[in-house]
């Protein structure tokens, strides 16, 4: 494991590597997009998750 962090940190994507938009997450990952904006790492976890959060802001926003 140690290698292959060795070789990612040093390699094409060393600078995307970076941690996501959700403050809970502890996950480190690597922006393989083609831009380079990738906010989660994975829908399936944190972007689902700050969806619901939005989601739910918005509807307690609209019944006040």
């Amino acid at each position: 494991m140690a290698r292959d962090a060795v070789g990612l940190l040093t390699e094409a994507y060393a600078d995307r590597v970076s941690e996501r938009g959700s403050s809970d997450c502890q996950l480190v990952c690597v922006d393989t997009s083609r831009p380079g904006g990738r906010r989660w790492c994975a829908m399936e976890r944190c972007g689902d998750r700050h969806k619901a959060l939005a989601h739910r802001a918005r509807r307690q926003e609209a019944d006040a």
